[in-house]
This record gives C-alpha cells, structure tokens and sequence, in this order.
C-alpha cells in the first residue's frame, strides 16, 4: 500500500503514525509542498493521503500558493474512495477542500489538552472504543466549520470541532496524535520569543506534560494509525474488485 504524504514542515514529520503506516506494510511518498515538490494531478498510483501540520494559516494561498494544489489533491481522493487523514492543518485543508471555513480562533490550544469523544464516536471504526480519550497534543491557532454533511466525532469546550468524519476514509483531527517527545522538542527549540512569552505555562511544563500524557497518546496513535490502514486496506480491494 502506498500512502501519499503531504509534510506541510520541515518540523512536523508523521511520526507515530508514519510507523503504524510501515507496520501495516505501507510505504510513505512524502512530498514537501513548501519546498516546491510537485503534486500528483490525481490519486491513481497511492491508496491513501496523509496531510500533516504546519504553520501555513489554512486559508491563506497568497502567502502560501501551493495550498490550492493541496485541495485539489485532497479532493482528489475524496472522490477515489481513497481515505484521507488530516491532522492539524490537515484537518482544516480537509475541511476547507470540501467546503468548510478556514478561520482564526479566538482562543489558541497548545499542549496536551482533553478533549471529549461524542457520541457519534461510538459507531465510526476509527475511533469507537476510545472513552475516555487521553490528553492529546495541540498547537494551532486555527479552527473551522464542518463540511456539509459531516460528522463530529470529538470536541471541548476551547474549540469545538477537534474530530470528524466526512464519509468513509476521511477524516480530520485538529490534535497532533503522531507526535513523539522528539517532536515536541523540535518545535519548542524552533519557537521565538513571542510564542515562549504568549504560552508561558506550556513552556514552562512541556517536559512534564510529555512525561504524563506522551505514553497514553502513542498508544492511542498507535491504534488509530492501524485503524486508518484498515480502511485504506478495504479500499484498495474494492478498487481492486472494481478493476
């Protein structure tokens, strides 16, 4: 199986979900928009998508032109049957790509924060099973409203929509669930001095907090990765069916 990777920064690689990508037997494509790496103009060749997080503000194509490549790519797969995981910006690439709104939050999430499955959780393979959900990995200061016809599959009460559902194979989580503490460290080094004095708390107890909930959102990431390789196992055999 062959996942097409979109990496959206030098600093925020799959991770956790990258290794349940390989250990399912599948094999990253990953490609750097930013640094100019070409997109494929359609999903034939990859079975599923994977868009990670980034800085880029969602909405903004002017600073940032190669986001509309993006969308196009995302609905690409959408209309294959082929399933999408977007986390962070990718989440909200996947949302504005099927016609949500992309906007600035009033209220930035950074650091593990709880978030509450919703009831809807129960019955969608990806995430079913999950109550409590642990305390998952935030950075963002964007948010967005659910595409038309979605489902939310997890919330709190900062920023509502964290999860959701847009059919079969795609979905979107605002969270970061594929960090490791490698990661983590990686971006609190690369942050400047505005960011450190506007989150003075999370600066101040990042160590701690991965040492506390790091453990449990591994797991986590682990089975949802597993998960998600199960549904783009499925439809790559119907395609094969299909054929």
């Amino acid at each position: 199986m062959k996942i097409l990777t979109l990496q959206n920064n030098d600093l925020t690689p799959s991770g956790v979900i990258g290794e349940a990508i390989a250990e399912a037997g599948g094999v990253e494509d990953v490609r750097f928009p930013e640094h100019g790496d070409a997109l494929p103009a359609d999903a034939a060749g990859h079975d599923g998508l994977l868009v990670l997080g980034g800085r880029q503000h969602a909405a903004d194509d002017v600073a940032h032109p190669y986001l509309p490549a993006e969308l196009a790519v995302i609905r690409a797969f959408a209309a294959a049957g082929k399933p999408v995981l977007g986390i962070c910006l990718g989440s909200q690439l996947l949302a504005r790509a099927l016609g949500g709104t992309v906007r600035r939050h009033h209220t930035p999430e950074v650091g593990f924060t709880a978030i509450e499955a919703t009831a809807a959780s129960e019955a969608d393979p990806l995430l079913r099973g999950f109550v409590p959900l642990p305390r998952l990995m935030h950075w963002h200061y964007d948010t967005f409203d659910l595409p038309a016809g979605a489902t939310l599959l997890a919330t709190n009460a900062v920023c509502p929509n964290q999860a959701f559902t847009a059919g079969p194979g795609l979905y979107g989580l605002q969270f970061h669930l594929e960090v490791t503490a490698p990661i983590v460290e990686g971006w609190v080094d690369a942050f400047s001095d505005w960011t450190r004095d506007r989150f003075p708390e999370f600066f101040a107890t990042y160590r701690d907090q991965l040492a506390e909930h790091a453990p449990a959102s591994i797991r986590f990431a682990r089975e949802v990765g597993r998960r998600w390789m199960e549904l783009v196992r499925a439809a790559r055999a119907r395609g094969q069916r299909a054929a």
